[in-house]
């Protein structure tokens, strides 16, 4: 009796690798991660022009500061931040931006004959960034400099911390660590710069431009780590 159960227990053993193996290929198969890092980080780029439409240099006394919307003191000079021009830009990004991400997701599905539930993240990604967007954009109209360390830009750029935590959902969905490690470091630098800790303070530039340091290393980092997920799928493929 014992000697027969032994080539079945063997076949159990065989089929269970199988099904292991080919459960690890799916997966693979169903990882796109490059697409959205790529994808966001240009978008965050791109947002550096809406940033400074709502920037004006405005005359003003510096000892009592300017008055109507968020205002900046910068080397004796006043600058008022208004924040729907980037307001609107989020809003509209990120509908555009997670439906081509959709897109993507459903078109590499068909293609290569595996399902992928990107749903569950297109969804939260939309959700979490207009909640963000708008609340970020009545924030700085409600001139909350006194509560923010960073002050109106760091307000400004909440919407970052919304591409973190949608990041999360990527990588549940796609049950990578390495995307979850990423989703942590990058929450790390998103709220770095939300807490004033980004590049652009203390370094000399001009008030109407403070936001494009951080800009760069937030949306610089989702491209790098976008291009580091591509090479490796490259080399898996």
């Amino acid at each position: 009796m014992t000697d027969e159960s032994l080539p079945s227990a063997n076949l159990a053993r065989q089929v269970l690798s199988s099904t292991d193996q080919l459960t690890q290929r799916v997966r693979q198969a169903q990882r796109g991660t490059w697409f959205p890092l790529v994808l966001l980080g240009l978008v965050v780029v791109a947002a550096a022009p809406f940033y400074r439409l709502g920037r004006h240099t405005v005359t003003c006394d510096p000892a009592l500061g300017a008055r109507g919307g968020v205002e900046i003191i910068d080397r004796g000079a006043c600058v008022q931040v208004v924040n729907w021009p980037p307001g609107v830009y989020w809003i509209v990004a990120f509908v555009a931006a997670y439906t081509a991400i959709a897109a993507f997701y459903m078109f590499r599905a068909r293609s290569r004959g595996v399902g992928s539930r990107v749903l569950p993240y297109v969804g939260t990604g939309v959700a979490v960034g207009l909640v963000f967007g708008i609340a970020s954009a009545l924030a700085q109209q409600l001139n909350l400099y006194d509560y923010s360390p960073g002050g109106p830009v760091a307000v400004g750029l909440v919407p970052l911390v919304a591409i973190a935590l949608a990041l999360f959902v990527l990588a549940r969905m796609e049950r990578s660590w390495a995307v979850l490690a990423f989703a942590v470091g990058y929450l790390v630098v998103a709220l770095l710069v939300n807490a004033g800790g980004g590049p652009g303070r203390g370094s000399g530039i001009p008030a109407t431009w403070g936001f494009l340091p951080s800009l760069l290393v937030a949306g610089g980092v989702l491209l790098l780590g976008g291009a580091g997920f591509a090479l490796a799928e490259r080399r898996r493929a």
